[in-house]
């Protein structure tokens, strides 16, 4: 499993989501054969997640749901080949690992092992 960390979504206001870091997702997502993701939107405090996601899917060219279509949010993490964790929040973010269940290392390394 490798890490793509990015610091923010946008430089600009009306700029698409990553918009700065295509060259570099794109190649990410062509090299591995990626053909989903799974957006993790809990540190958005004021924002459509399903909203967030279509802008994403648009923006990489795949289709991005969010853990909140799959029956439970461990299943989304297992089924996911990427995994997008939206920034904001990191306060919020961290509860609602713990809350789902998702700050395990195994929710994530049994599958990709």
């Amino acid at each position: 499993m490798e890490l793509f960390l990015l610091s923010n979504g946008k430089v600009a206001d009306d700029a698409p989501l990553l918009s700065y870091a295509h060259p570099q997702l794109h190649a990410m997502i062509a090299q591995r054969g990626i053909t989903s993701a799974v957006l993790v939107p809990y540190a958005i405090i004021r924002d459509d997640h399903a909203q967030r996601a279509q802008a994403l899917s648009q923006s990489l060219g795949i289709p991005v749901r969010t853990v909140h279509e799959f029956e439970t949010p461990v299943a989304a993490i297992e089924q996911a080949e990427l995994i997008l964790v939206s920034g904001g929040n990191t306060w919020l973010l961290d509860q609602m690992l713990h809350e789902q269940w998702l700050q395990r290392g195994d929710a994530v390394d049994s599958h990709h092992q």
